[in-house]
């Protein structure tokens, strides 16, 4: 009866361990899947709002990477896409977008994540229209016929899940560098 009784207890223990190693496992896979698509999709989306402000894109595909409620109070979105647009004259054939993670985290059982992330956009490759050419000459010399900078900025991103699947629902600057 006793060789029963510890046979049992290192059966027990020993399948405690395995369940605690396999459960360990699983919540490292899921949270690593989650930080993956939290990443992609926080660079892929902010690279689609900055073309669509600096080079019109459609911004119909943002939904893809934004809540609809974002996309509609977004003040950079409303600016950019607007006719007071400062890349409005401006033919833009491509930027260079770099952003740069600097903490993720979401839970596996939580439907909220937040990141911080630095946006910037060292190159914007394009020129000013030719029929708004001398009014920029005469307004602000050779430096107007460049496409304005996009400001640096560091922001705290809150993603959210709806119907599975990860989207940006707010936008937090943090800080602005130049």
């Amino acid at each position: 009866m006793r060789a029963i009784r510890r046979f049992l207890a290192f059966i027990a223990s020993r399948l405690f361990f395995v369940t605690l190693i396999v459960s360990l496992a699983i919540l490292s896979f899921y949270t690593a899947m989650n930080v993956a698509n939290i990443w992609i999709l926080t660079d892929e989306g902010l690279e689609a709002r900055a073309r669509a402000v600096i080079q019109g894109t459609d911004t119909a595909s943002l939904t893809n990477y934004f809540t609809e409620e974002f996309i509609l109070q977004d003040p950079v979105l409303m600016v950019g896409t607007g006719a007071s647009s400062p890349y409005r004259d401006y033919s833009v054939r491509g930027i260079t977008h770099k952003t740069t993670m600097h903490t993720i985290w979401a839970w596996p059982w939580d439907n909220t994540a937040t990141a911080e992330v630095t946006e910037s956009i060292p190159l914007i490759d394009g020129t000013i229209l030719a029929a708004q050419r001398e009014a920029a000459l005469a307004a602000g010399g050779e430096e107007r016929l460049k496409p304005p900078a996009w400001e640096t900025n560091r922001y705290r991103v809150t993603l959210a899940r709806t119907g599975g699947r990860w989207k940006i629902s707010a936008l937090q600057r943090m800080e602005i560098r130049n």
